[in-house]
């Protein structure tokens, strides 16, 4: 004998029904935001290197918050 009646496979098939449309629903929300980081790490990057093509080739200077500061020395 069978645990499930005839009456409870629409209740079944409306459960499985509302699982995968959430489950749809989850995967192109998360589609959606990896599209947008996608975009805005391909936008920064563009930036940086067009930020790196407009400066000269000189080193930049190390800045000390105290006048007259030191390089730590190793012990």
């Amino acid at each position: 004998m069978s645990d499930v009646l005839p009456g409870d496979a629409g209740y079944v098939f409306a459960a499985y029904t509302v699982f995968l449309v959430l489950l749809l629903v989850y995967v192109g929300i998360l589609g959606a935001k990896f599209q947008r980081i996608s975009r805005d790490i391909t936008e920064l990057t563009d930036e940086v290197e067009a930020g790196r093509g407009n400066k000269e080739a000189k080193p930049a200077e190390p800045v000390n918050s105290e006048a007259g500061a030191e390089e730590p020395t190793g012990v």
